[in-house]
This record gives structure tokens, sequence and C-alpha cells, in this order.
């Protein structure tokens, strides 16, 4: 078996190999699924669906009319029975713009329970990107393994064939031997990460167990080419848990408003009665019951939700410094990596492609040794394993940016 013959054999398959799937998962059907599926969104709509209620209670009046009834006997001394009938009706009314404020609190309520829901998509989507792409990288490594599990495969196979004719030592082919180990351990350990990856998105996107994942993220990287300080801008504009905290501070000074307007301003009771009673005696008339703010002013209520208030408040404050901190590092970290890809998908790549020609040839021309050969065929695989962490690198860079930015774009 000549080596030019061996090399052809081993290019061929090694192409066989690295075939993309037919059919595959693609982002923005992964971040569909995520969405529909994601027990942290579907939680967070519930909590839509409550704060909707609580706003159509809180537009009806909080307390309904009552109605009673009352009935009497009378014994006169002559033995003569006559019975007093009554009824009256009673409604508590809402005074000093009580009702504006306890529906502008639900208002509020409602306004928080969208930005955590938009929140959730949020990191929801992150981290279907991330673990997107981590599984592309996995199927990528996966391919790269079985292609040097071929590549070692054919080279024991010659080297065997070679040591029997006596061309090589048998130093040689205890070394193929070796490599072919070392290829199928680092084929197994891809088949692990794989497996592995494919159970993180799994995860994220609600799918069964049992459906087979394959992805297609062939898509274009790269964001339009804004400055820092336009994404940061965006980011504080779009951001939902910023949102959410400001809402969720108003809601609750308004509530605090609200305990304060009904402990110091009580409600009237308007009552109306009419009765018949001995004598045939009909009286008809009305009155109005005050409740005294003494004892009871709704200090402690009002006390608390100020305290939530400011909590809510420093929460805001919070993220309203934090945002342009993780905005600038996920920028940082974007560049770092797109550098580094570029510089693996310019340079190292072409150089590695271009190298493994001529080793193949220096090694059928006689100027290689195999042992200088599998050095330099190691390097030039994990030269390419290398720039497949940089690829996942950047697209997890990008899911950073989109993240912190509040990009809903897949």
């Amino acid at each position: 078996m000549k080596r030019g013959t061996w090399a052809m054999g081993v290019v061929g398959t090694a192409q066989l190999v690295a075939a993309a799937p037919a059919s595959a998962l693609r982002l923005a059907d992964a971040l569909a699924r995520a969405r529909a599926a994601s027990p942290v969104v579907q939680s967070a709509a519930a909590d839509v669906d409550v704060a909707r209620g609580r706003l159509r209670q809180a537009r009806l009046l909080p307390a309904n009319p009552v109605l009673s009834a009352d009935l009497a006997r009378h014994t006169a001394p002559g033995g003569e029975d006559t019975k007093d009938r009554g009824v009256q009706l009673e409604q508590e009314i809402e005074v000093g713009g009580q009702r504006g404020l306890r529906v502008s609190a639900a208002q509020h309520d409602v306004a928080h329970a969208d930005y955590v829901l938009a929140d959730r998509r949020r990191t929801v989507d992150g981290e279907v990107r991330r673990a997107f792409f981590g599984l592309a990288a996995a199927d990528r490594r996966q391919r790269l393994a079985a292609e040097r599990l071929v590549l070692a495969s054919r080279l024991a196979e010659a080297a065997r064939r070679r040591a029997r004719a006596g061309e090589v030592g048998a130093l040689d082919a205890r070394l193929a031997e070796v490599e072919t180990a070392r290829a199928e351990q680092e084929r197994t350990a891809a088949e692990t990460e794989r497996a592995r990856a494919a159970a993180r998105l799994a995860v994220a996107i609600g799918a069964p167990p049992d459906e087979p994942l394959t992805v297609d993220a062939e898509e274009q990287v790269g964001f339009a080419g804004d400055t820092e300080e336009a994404f940061v801008a965006r980011a504080l504009a779009a951001r939902p848990d910023l949102a959410a905290a400001r809402e969720e501070r108003a809601r609750f000074e308004t509530e605090a408003s609200l305990a304060r307007r009904r402990g110091r301003v009580p409600n009237p009771i308007l009552r109306g009665f009419y009765r018949e009673e001995q004598f045939e005696e009909h009286i008809a008339g009305g009155g109005v019951s005050i409740p005294l703010p003494i004892w009871n002013r709704e200090q402690g209520t009002e006390a608390s939700l100020l305290a939530q208030a400011r909590g809510a408040a420093i929460e805001a404050a919070r993220l309203e410094a934090a945002i342009p901190l993780e905005v600038h590092l996920a920028l940082v970290r974007r560049a770092a990596a797109e550098q580094t890809w570029r510089r693996y998908e310019d340079v190292a790549l072409p150089a590695a492609r271009s190298a493994r020609d001529l080793l193949e040839r220096g090694y059928d021309a006689g100027y290689l040794s195999l042992p200088d050969l599998l050095l330099q065929q190691d390097r030039l695989l994990q030269t390419r394993a290398a720039a497949i962490d940089a690829w996942r690198d950047l697209h997890e860079a990008e899911a950073d940016v989109s993240e912190a930015a509040a990009e809903t774009s897949p």
C-alpha cells in the first residue's frame, strides 16, 4: 500500500465523517419552543393573569350593600298581639379618591407582572442561545474526534502492514496503536460532552427526553457596529427587570397612599330603613355611620408598604448601576472572542489545512518519520479543536450581549 494512496483514503473518509445532518433545529425555532414550553416563562405568564384578576377586582366597589330585616311581637295586657316589621339597607361609600388609588396600584401590579414575564423570556433566551451553540460546538468536536479516530486507525493499519513488510520497525506500529487508543478515548469524551450539551438544550426548550436534537448553527454572527453608549442606552430603556423594579416601587407607594387615606378618611356607611310598628305606625328614615379613626389608622400597613417601596427603589438603583457594567463586560468579552475567532478563521485554520497537505506530501516523500507525523498531526487537530472553542465562545459572547442589552432578535 503506497503512502499516497493511504493519504487519499484518509482525507476522503474524513470528509465523509464531517458531513452535516440533513435536518436540524434552527436558533429561531429553539427560541420559540423555549418561550412556549419553559416552566419559568409559564409561571410568569400565570402571574400576569393573577395580576389582571386583581385589577378587575380593584375596579369593583369593595363593599356590597347589606339588606337586613327584623320582626318583633308585642303582647298587650288584654292579650292582643301585634307585630313590628322592619327592613334596612346599608351601603359603605368610598371617599377621598380611594378607588382611584386602588385601581392605580392594581395597574402597577399588572405592569410589574408583564415586565417580570418579559425578563423571564430574556433570561430564557440567553440560556437557549448558549445551550444551542454549546450543542453545535459539541457536534463539531464530536465530528473532529471521529475524524481523528479515522486518521489514527488508517495510520495504524498502514504502520502494521509496513512493519510486516519490513519497511518500518515495530516501534512505529506501537506508536500508531497508542494514537488510535487516544483517539478512541477522545471520541468517547466527545460523545459524552455532546450528550450533556443536548440535555442542556432539551431542558432549555422543554424537549422530551427521547427527542434527538441536532442544530443548524450556520447563521452569521455579529451585531451592528453601535457604540457602547448606544448599547447602554438601549439596555436602560429596554431591560424589563429594571422596569419591573420601578413598577414595584410605584405600586407600593400607591398602596401606602391608599392605606394612609383609608386610615385617616374613613368611609361612611349610609343607611335607609322602613318600619311598621304597633298602632299602624309607618316609619321611614335613614342615617349615616362614620368609623372614628382613633386606634387603627393603618399605621403599620403604611409603614410596611413604604419600607417595601424603599426596597424596590434600592433594587432599581442597583440595576441602573449594574446594567452599564453588564453591557460593558459583555461587549468586552464579545470583542475579545471575535478577535480570537477571526485569527483562527483567517490565519490558523488556513495554515492548518496547508500544513496538513504539506505533512502528507512530506511523509509520502520520506522526509518525515511516523513519530514526527503523529506529533504534527496532533498539533493540527488541537488547533482545529481550539478553533471550535473560539467559535463557541464568540456565540456565547453574542448571547451575553443580547441578554445584557435586552436584544430580542435571534
